[in-house]
């Protein structure tokens, strides 16, 4: 089993090179495609829970991100392109592989948009798995990179939406307070 992971790593990077234009838009949503959770956050906030989802989001990533550069001070597992002598499709530093960091903070928003809005979470699931492939697909990730990245966030996040569920008034006070400030929808 294992070993068939760096083989699915081996066969999505030997993908690229075979079409400019799925080369450039790999490298698009492999370096800007993860600021599309920004957008998502902002949808979020537009909910009626949208207060304590976007803190949950917030410390979720953070907390995700944080442990995704302890784990590669821990572990400095060579980049593809490190390891396998290779120049990848995106520029980036050699620095620890395992886990993605992008994938960490998709996580963390992934979760609190899915417990928020199925919708939401449906779509953001689909760009943190394009952003996956992508970042396999140029060179700078393994697949189990990104799925050990986007499970630490999804963890990371979901405790933090576990966290946000035991200050309920703190989040009803500080929305109403929002509200009459029209830095909330009212009524959602």
């Amino acid at each position: 089993m294992l070993a068939s992971i760096p083989d699915l790593s081996g066969a999505i990077r030997s993908l690229s090179g075979l079409w400019r234009p799925l080369d450039d838009l790999m490298r698009f949503a492999a370096v800007y495609l993860v600021f599309a959770a920004a957008l998502i956050a902002l949808l979020i906030w537009l909910h009626r829970d949208g207060l304590r989802a976007c803190v949950a989001v917030a410390l979720g990533a953070i907390l995700a991100v944080a442990l995704t550069a302890a784990i590669g001070a821990l572990w400095d597992r060579p980049r593809p392109f490190v390891a396998e002598h290779f120049t990848p499709l995106i520029s980036h530093a050699a620095d620890a592989s395992f886990p993605s960091d992008h994938l960490a903070a998709l996580g963390a928003v992934t979760i609190c948009a899915w417990l928020t809005s199925r919708r939401l979470g449906i779509v953001t699931a689909i760009i943190a798995a394009v952003v996956a492939f992508a970042r396999v697909f140029v060179g700078v990730h393994y697949v189990s990179d990104v799925i050990g990245g986007f499970v630490l966030g999804m963890l990371c996040g979901g405790l933090m939406w576990r966290i946000t569920s035991l200050a309920p008034s703190v989040f009803e006070r500080t929305d109403r307070l929002l509200v009459s400030w029209r830095l909330r929808p009212a009524g959602r």
